[in-house]
């Protein structure tokens, strides 16, 4: 049970890492997960959640069909994948401005680079301004943002005029 509850721990420690600066209120508030089944192999450090998951703090939220995060033999985080059909997620950053809602077909997040991959018809959206492609990576390090379509297409970005 321990084991469970730290993995559950680790998973939303994950999506936390992702958003940083979401709104001060989000730490304060429960966690919550369901899903219709869980389970937890000690000797592999891997920890799978599936059936409608959805995971919630103030916020914050994801949706998949299937989330499994590893960690090694210490406890310490590797990484996390979450599949659906789509996978979506949404967040504040800040009070001020929209939240931003993605989706896509997997969502994978490693702990050791930092790097937040959004694989398979990703889309980002925050208020009016969208991007989109075949893969959209984030490197929360440099606060980078990578985006390449499929072979043969291209990838999408628009950005609203400001007032």
């Amino acid at each position: 049970m321990h084991h469970r509850l730290f993995s559950l721990g680790l998973l939303w420690a994950v999506l936390y890492a992702t958003t940083a600066t979401a709104l001060p209120e989000d730490r304060q508030q429960p966690i919550r997960l369901q899903a219709d089944r869980a389970s937890f192999e000690q000797r592999s450090g891997v920890s799978v959640y599936e059936g409608n998951v959805e995971v919630s703090q103030g916020t914050l939220y994801l949706a998949a069909d299937r989330a499994t995060v590893h960690f090694d033999a210490d406890g310490q985080f590797l990484r996390m994948e979450a599949v659906g059909t789509p996978t979506r997620f949404r967040y504040q950053p800040h009070a001020q401005r929209p939240p931003i809602d993605g989706t896509g077909d997997q969502i994978d997040y490693n702990a050791q680079t930092a790097r937040v991959r959004v694989i398979g018809n990703a889309r980002l959206v925050q208020g009016g301004d969208t991007f989109s492609g075949d893969r959209i990576e984030y490197d929360l390090n440099r606060d980078t943002v990578e985006a390449r379509g499929r072979e043969g297409e291209r990838i999408e970005f628009t950005i609203q005029p400001r007032p």
